[in-house]
């Protein structure tokens, strides 16, 4: 309970940067001195029928009951009147027919002598119904007058009245009153209620203050840590308040908590890693997700997975990758890719091979540039006629011009050398 003190303490001072003037109650009033009545013997034998029906889900049954009971509405005594009314409320909720449920509980309020239990439930009641139906502002009075006669102060009702103004789009009030049933959590060590911190960290988004947002996410991860969304949540706000690390931090948590259930988030959480330079996790994750069946095996994820192991040097890794990629894709780029690690590795025939067909794959271009990588492959592999050939085809394209023409020089001086100790 300290550790929650704490966390309630954080919300409703650490968050605040101001002091807001939340809907305030008048001190209660004394109450006048009521006549005490009772439920006569003759009156409770109907409403036991009513409520046996009702416990029997015969809803009808039970409204039956009561407009017997209704029948003689004169003769009943206000505290009669007032439960008949109730029941007839919680009857038609039930039922699903609210607007009568409504007019039920109007009904219960405008009886006199009304003991506190079935007024402060009424006006609870009432209030949470025109919640349901929309009518917020109706919602917001209600609410004011039960807590203007609640002895304890009631953070469900300031909650209530924040989550009306949150529908109104009132951020600041929702703030507003959500902190103050915070307070009155705190003070009376009740756990804060997982949707009242929800609340919050939405008002904060919409207010744009991100920082407040966050912080609101770190305690309800604190005191809900299997609910992965607000992992996820939390590493979003990092994201836009350009904290990449701590968004990198909280998604790797996730990820070892095993709360990161679909596709984007391993992606998202991989690209962080590669981001702060730590490319090998990022590898691992992708291949895991890969084999889990998590993240689908396409272009975008290949090229992805073939990328981290580049960054982490781990080149042979990497040739079947890129040579899966070239056979979903069948573009130039891929098998240029896939030449390219050859390179890595010193395989300069595969390499050239790779080169050979990504001068003849779809969307090519500056064929030209493959080419001289094409010539060094070759000339690497100690076939220097092909490789002058080629870099002689590189030469007559403008922008690989000047460097073709001194391959072909090096290359032929190479192959007159060769020819010369030949002799």
């Amino acid at each position: 309970m300290r550790i929650l003190r704490s966390i309630a303490a954080v919300l409703c001072v650490a968050l605040a940067t101001q002091t807001f003037a939340a809907d305030k109650k008048p001190p209660p009033v004394k109450p006048p001195t009521k006549q005490t009545q009772v439920i006569r013997a003759e009156v409770y034998k109907k409403m036991d029928v009513a409520q046996k029906a009702f416990e029997a889900k015969d809803y009808n049954g039970a409204i039956t009951a009561l407009d017997s009971m209704k029948a003689g509405y004169e003769k009943l005594n206000d505290y009669e009147k007032a439960t008949l009314w109730n029941m007839y409320g919680a009857t038609f909720y039930t039922k699903g027919d609210t607007k009568s449920a409504i007019n039920a509980y109007i009904n219960v309020l405008q009886q006199k002598n009304l003991p506190d239990a079935l007024r402060d439930g009424g006006l609870h009641t009432l209030a949470q119904l025109y919640f349901i139906t929309e009518e917020y502002d109706k919602a917001i009075s209600v609410v004011k007058k039960w807590m203007a006669v609640m002895t304890t102060p009631q953070a469900d009702g300031y909650v209530l009245m924040a989550q009306a103004y949150y529908q109104k789009k009132n951020y600041k009030q929702t703030e507003v009153n959500l902190l103050q049933a915070l307070q009155i959590a705190r003070t009376q060590n009740i756990v804060p209620k997982e949707n009242w911190l929800a609340l919050l960290r939405a008002v904060f988004y919409e207010e744009k203050q991100y920082v407040k947002s966050a912080k609101v996410l770190e305690i309800l991860i604190s005191l809900y840590p299997e609910n992965g969304s607000y992992w996820q949540q939390l590493a979003g706000m990092n994201g836009l308040l350009e904290r990449q690390q701590e968004q990198m931090y909280i998604l790797h948590g996730a990820y070892r908590a095993e709360l990161l259930k679909n596709e984007s988030d391993f992606l998202n959480l991989a690209r962080l890693y590669m981001v702060q330079d730590i490319p090998y996790p990022a590898a691992q994750l992708i291949a895991r997700g890969m084999k889990a069946k998590v993240i689908k095996i396409n272009a975008e994820t290949l090229q992805l997975y073939a990328q981290a192991l580049v960054m982490a040097k781990e080149y042979e890794r990497q040739i079947p990758v890129l040579t899966k990629l070239t056979e979903l894709t069948g573009e130039s780029k891929h098998f240029v890719y896939l030449a390219q690690a050859y390179f890595q590795i010193d395989k300069w025939p595969e390499a050239a091979e790779a080169l050979r067909s990504a001068l003849k794959a779809k969307n090519i271009t500056k064929p030209a540039e493959i080419q001289v990588q094409l010539g060094n492959a070759l000339y690497n592999s100690g076939k220097l006629e092909q490789a002058r050939d080629v870099f002689a085809a590189a030469a007559k394209n403008p922008s690989t011009a000047e460097s073709a023409k001194n391959w072909v020089k090096f290359v032929t001086t190479e192959i007159d050398r060769k020819k010369a100790l030949a002799k």
